[in-house]
């Protein structure tokens, strides 16, 4: 066992303890975890027009999603946030899925149109395990329009 300062042992260890005794915590599933809706407000509609009736395509999809939420709210334990900038720039519009322990995803090309199908994809993703969601559970106006995938995050446990 490794020594501390001036032969000490590491606090929280009693004497000839092997901390197999202490229960074992129990991990959170990644299911349960809150997942979070990101759009970028800052997505332009085209680079010769940046902006329709001084507002960014990525507002227009934006208050499209918030008005499907009026009628379908969003899942328990889910949040929808509003960022500056997803980072996919080249290609707008921009949504991106998180959650701790899942895979993030970032879709791009999409409009106000998609919306609906957007919130859709939301619930599918907040139900899966780790955010791996088949070809075949996403929205048609969805499909081909994945862009990034980045490994789960760790599940901090309190």
């Amino acid at each position: 066992m490794a020594q501390g300062k001036a032969g000490t042992k590491p606090p929280g260890r009693s004497k000839g303890s092997t901390g197999k005794n202490r229960p074992k915590q129990q991990k959170a599933s990644a299911a349960q975890q809150p997942a979070t809706l990101y759009v970028c407000r800052s997505c332009v509609w085209s680079e010769a027009e940046r902006e329709i009736d001084g507002k960014r395509q990525g507002e227009f999809l934006l208050d499209a999603i918030r008005q499907n939420i009026l009628t379908a709210p969003l899942p328990e334990n889910t949040g929808l946030r509003a960022v500056h900038c997803l980072n996919g720039c080249k290609s707008p519009c921009n949504v991106a899925f998180r959650a701790a322990g899942k895979h993030g995803l970032r879709f791009s090309h999409l409009t106000p149109d998609n919306a609906a199908e957007v919130l859709s994809f939301f619930n599918v993703y907040n139900d899966s395990e780790i955010g791996d969601v088949p070809e075949a559970e996403i929205p048609v106006g969805m499909r081909g329009k994945q862009t990034v995938r980045t490994p789960p995050p760790p599940i901090r446990s309190k």
